[in-house]
């Protein structure tokens, strides 16, 4: 793992899976990545994931690039045949991440929810039972992930997972100040799942 700091007042951070990164990958990255922070100034740092798949993919590079933004994550991940494709992608995928970042931030305030609707909508979703025949199978953790969990409203929560462009998205629920899982459903809308409080 490397650091490279000084660009645009956006600390970069380089780790290199099984390779070695060169000096001037580094800064053909740092030169791509560095419009991200004057399209969005609360960017604290980057970190720059680089990889290699298997063989079977004719060994292409895999670069993903995780953006915290003042506590909001932005990401991207794509695969190239060369490592500066590879970024090149990447960076333009995050542009327009920010700016769906900036234009929802702009609107957030139109789209919070009432809170007799979340709460209806909360009840209901804890009404649905699995059916009786529904099969659970098991299996076994391959991945494990840390990261904060920082207090936030469920709009803010919808957001945060829409820009990470994940299915679920735990946080803390600023209102009942307890964990909460958000998830989209299959028909679009979201599902949220609370602890029973005892």
């Amino acid at each position: 793992m490397a650091t490279l700091s000084g660009v645009d007042s956006m600390e970069l951070i380089f780790r290199g899976r099984h390779l070695t990164l060169r000096d001037e990958f580094r800064e053909y990255a740092s030169k791509r990545l560095s419009r991200l922070s004057r399209h969005l100034p609360l960017a604290e740092h980057a970190i720059v994931d680089v990889r290699r798949e298997a063989k079977g993919s004719d060994g292409r590079y895999v670069v993903q690039v995780t953006l915290n933004a003042n506590g909001t994550y932005l990401r991207a991940e794509e695969r190239a045949a060369q490592l500066e494709a590879a970024v090149d992608a990447a960076s333009d995928v995050l542009v327009r991440q920010v700016g769906r970042f900036k234009q929802k931030k702009v609107s957030r305030s139109q789209r919070r929810l009432g809170k007799e609707t979340q709460v209806a909508a909360a009840e209901a979703e804890e009404d649905r039972e699995l059916p009786p025949d529904a099969e659970i199978i098991a299996g076994h953790v391959v991945k494990r992930k840390r990261f904060s969990v920082k207090p936030m409203t469920e709009a803010e929560a919808i957001e945060q997972m829409e820009l990470l462009s994940h299915s679920f998205f735990l946080f803390r629920d600023e209102d009942r100040q307890e964990l909460a899982l958000l998830y989209r459903r299959r028909d679009g809308d979201y599902g949220l799942i609370l602890p029973e409080s005892s």
